[in-house]
């Protein structure tokens, strides 16, 4: 560590997380708004997608979602942070439950101790055995391969308790990473994600009661969000208030835990000595247009998020204000730590030129949806529905006729969406998902994916 660098790095991601209402609800939170004290907070920083897929490449890769044959398993010859990192000496770990990011998606690639807690589903193990029920004698594999004793466990638990749980709960995530941390050796590089904010989201009863949805049980959460995707004029104001609340209440138990995170740190005097980023994957709609959930769109409400550094390079807070990418990440934690940028990492160092345009891009079934986003104006080109769109920001109205000034406006930003849909579809396929198991199929079920 020299005078302008420090020698770890930790990531800590929340999922669904706006960031609109991240910044709301400052008063009701703890360790963000000390963070914030602490370090820079940006106002204009901006996911590479709407959705977990499309926006953790970025941040864990350096790279653009459509990159490298597109969505679905990280391939081998896309960069990756931990990596990179471990390669220069560094401990690395991951926490998490999302299966989106798990081994089946190749993210455990790099990780010394990586912990998606994938095995089995979390029905049984959110009330018995927080951390999973791990089927690690052979013989027990065996019984579960033939009469898939983790799904009748599973069932078993649903038809008592209600609907089980597709993760694991924030206090589990912070346990292990709290427990790696306190024995990690200098340099590591530790990221820890955060579920609970996805909906169904179902914090625990003293955050529910602070809220006033104590009177809901978890499988009338996941029946509620469920209807809500389906179809939400099923659903009463009243219900779809209530959905808000949880949502509210999960961002401070998330908050309260990651405090815990980041006391860790302070009480083994590794604080100062370390690069610490809080940030979101995409945010969610709660019938902003006339939508919920997390549809294939590049809205303000679905790919801003907070973003919050500490300890950062000297150049951090100047950026604090300009257009950012989570695509810059990766840059900056090489930066941090003294560490060369690899070359094939896309974003760009927070000391560059500010930037001009941020880019956010999804894919369905080989369709791509490219946005490009200036300060004034998002440009975007949707082949999932055959269609390009133009949005004013200040306004938020898409417009469908432009002026010549406008047009004018908007032409560096269209050329970019154009080249991009063009290199999309010049040198990648979608090479699709796995073959995943019933467990992790069922569990994107209940998340509201499938």
């Amino acid at each position: 560590m020299t005078a302008d660098t420090v020698d770890n790095v930790l990531l800590i991601t929340y999922d669904s997380l706006r960031y609109d209402t991240w910044k709301q609800m400052q008063p009701s939170l703890t360790s963000g708004p000390k963070l914030e004290r602490a370090g820079v907070s940006f106002d204009q920083a901006f996911a590479t997608g709407p959705g977990t897929t499309p926006s953790f490449p970025g941040m864990l890769s350096g790279t653009l979602p459509l990159s490298y044959d597109g969505l679905g398993p990280l391939t081998d010859d896309r960069p990756r942070v931990a990596m990179e990192l471990r390669e220069r000496g560094f401990t690395t770990a991951g926490f998490h439950s999302n299966p989106f990011l798990s081994t089946h998606f190749n993210y455990d690639v790099g990780f010394d101790e990586f912990k998606d807690y994938q095995n089995p589903m979390m029905g049984v193990a959110t009330k018995i055995f927080p951390r999973g029920i791990e089927i690690n004698n052979p013989k027990l594999e065996r019984i579960d391969d033939a009469i898939n004793l983790t799904g009748l466990l599973k069932s078993a638990y649903r038809r008592v308790s209600g609907k089980a749980r597709p993760y694991v709960g924030a206090d589990v995530i912070t346990d292990d990473a709290v427990a790696w941390l306190e024995d990690a050796d200098s340099p590591f590089f530790c990221w820890a994600h955060y579920m609970d904010v996805h909906h169904p989201c179902y914090p625990p009863a003293e955050y529910r009661e602070r809220f006033g949805v104590e009177h809901i049980d978890v499988e009338t959460v996941s029946d509620l969000y469920s209807m809500l995707l389906d179809d939400s004029t099923t659903l009463t104001d009243e219900q779809i208030e209530e959905m808000r609340a949880l949502y509210r209440a999960a961002i401070v138990y998330v908050d309260s835990q990651i405090d815990r995170l980041v006391q860790t740190l302070k009480s083994a005097g590794k604080f100062e000595n370390t690069l610490v980023v809080l940030t979101s994957d995409h945010g969610e709609l709660f019938g902003e247009y006339g939508k919920y959930g997390k549809p294939e769109r590049m809205y303000d409400e679905l790919v801003q998020v907070p973003l919050v550094v500490v300890n950062g390079p000297a150049a951090t807070e100047s950026a604090s204000s300009e257009l950012v990418s989570l695509l810059d990440l990766p840059p900056l934690f090489h930066e941090a730590t003294g560490v060369a940028v690899p070359s094939e990492y896309e974003g760009q160092s927070l000391a560059s030129e500010p930037r001009e345009h941020v880019i956010a891009e999804h894919e369905v079934r080989g369709d791509p949806i490219v946005g490009v986003r200036s300060q004034d104006w998002l440009y975007e080109i949707d082949q999932l529905r055959d269609e390009t769109r133009v949005t004013e920001i200040q306004s938020n109205r898409e417009v469908s006729s432009l002026t010549q000034t406008e047009e004018e406006s908007i032409a560096d930003i269209k050329w970019i969406a154009e080249q991009r849909i063009n290199r999309i579809g010049s040198s990648a396929e979608s090479i699709g998902e796995p073959q995943l198991d019933h467990d992790v199929e069922a569990r994107l079920e209940d998340l509201g994916y499938r």
